[in-house]
């Protein structure tokens, strides 16, 4: 069931669109069954238009409502990349200096790597999830234990030397993860680190819709878990696996967000990151002008990279082309979670999808494409979509 969270469709952006978009996600959804999807249209700080549709747990069966939090997978990686560069604007921290000046050398390639690299994808880290140090630790490893914290220490293990770094662009959740481990350094710690961002990312809210751990958090909870979605991967056999219980799951599975995992830390509603790249790219209350250019100009490496998104790829941000316009943001797939969120800055309007399905359909951004044509009047271009943990 769609909802309109503003206080007149007709006044925001018409009847007519608010009818396309009920009925867009309606059918979008629809391909994937019982998919449990959250979905938002923001302008200028006003949620104009919100959908719910299906399950937010099968069994029991739980509907999604506007309160259910879903993990964000790598769309968290735009949202942290945000942070990281206030952190710059504030001389905090230096984007080409290496990153042994905050963390020494406890990592490999410190005194090579820099901020700027980890930002943008140019580092060069083998992925950890593979390495035979760690893959173990995750899903479906024999010593993958969903309800044990992990520590950067852990995931450390696997970091192994860079090839090549800065030579070319190569996604890398590594490196985020590294990223991460010199925001809590310079923060303080973890803790610290969550303080910080929590108190960052309110700037993002509104007069009408703040911005609160019920509708974006990096800190993992216990209490979350009575309002989080279940994960399903869909099986080559059509099945859904739960992520959650598949596993013995006591709570929200410890890789699913959180720290150490700067890859995809972030967790909450499609309200979360549509407020924070509408504050960003539209509001203008996030980075400074000359930042966000920055932050959205793909990389010399990345313009290298034959790939339409990769090509295109700045610091936590990728392009993207829908209904006739441009979009920039982010999309991301792990756990059984899979979003996509972008904003049309032309026009200053964001659309953010959550699904708590991952299979090779991407419905996340199936769903957004089909969203961001119904918002776009004589639409009919499609969309890509990328990125993930995995």
């Amino acid at each position: 069931m769609a909802t309109v969270l503003s206080t007149s469709t007709a006044a925001a952006a018409g009847q007519g669109t608010g009818r396309k978009l009920d009925e867009a996600l309606e059918r979008a959804a629809s391909k994937f069954g019982d998919i449990g999807a959250q979905a938002v249209v923001i302008r200028n700080g006003r949620v104009m238009w919100s959908g719910n549709r299906g399950k937010a747990t099968i069994d029991p069966a739980t509907p999604v409502t506007d309160r259910t939090l879903f993990s964000y997978a790598s769309l968290g990686k735009m949202l942290f990349a945000t942070f990281v560069l206030h952190q710059a604007e504030n001389g905090v921290l230096d984007l080409d200096k290496p990153i042994s000046t905050y963390i020494g050398d406890e990592v490999a390639g410190s005194r090579v790597v820099t901020t700027r690299m980890l930002l943008t994808h140019t580092a060069g880290y083998p992925d950890l999830y593979g390495d035979p140090a760690t893959a173990p630790l995750f899903p479906p490893g024999d010593r993958y234990d969903p309800n044990r914290p992990y520590t950067f220490e852990m995931l450390n293990a696997g970091i192994r030397q860079p090839v090549d770094p800065g030579r070319r662009f190569e996604y890398s959740n590594t490196g985020y993860i590294i990223l991460g481990h010199v925001l809590a350094k310079i923060s303080g710690g973890d803790r610290a680190l969550e303080c910080a961002y929590r108190d960052f990312v309110r700037r993002a809210g509104t007069a009408w819709v703040p911005v609160t751990d019920d509708v974006l958090t990096i800190k993992r909870t216990q209490g979350a878990f009575s309002r989080f979605a279940h994960g399903y991967d869909r099986l080559d056999d059509g099945n859904l696996a739960d992520t959650f219980t598949r596993y013995g799951a006591k709570g929200i599975p410890t890789d699913l967000y959180g720290l150490p995992f700067t890859d995809g830390a972030l967790a909450g509603t499609a309200t979360g990151p549509g407020l924070v790249l509408d504050a960003l790219f539209v509001r203008g209350t996030m980075l400074r002008p000359d930042t966000v250019r920055m932050m959205v100009t793909p990389s010399p490496q990345s313009r290298q990279n034959p790939d339409p998104e990769s090509g295109t790829y700045g610091m936590g941000t990728f392009q993207t082309k829908a209904a006739g316009h441009t979009w920039q943001g982010h999309a991301g797939s792990y756990g059984g979670f899979m979003s996509m969120a972008a904003t049309d800055v032309d026009r200053g309007i964001t659309i953010a999808v959550v699904v708590n399905e991952t299979s090779s359909a991407n419905p996340a951004t199936v769903i957004w494409q089909a969203l961001a044509e119904a918002a776009t009047p004589g639409a009919g271009a499609a969309a890509t979509g990328g990125g993930g943990r995995e």
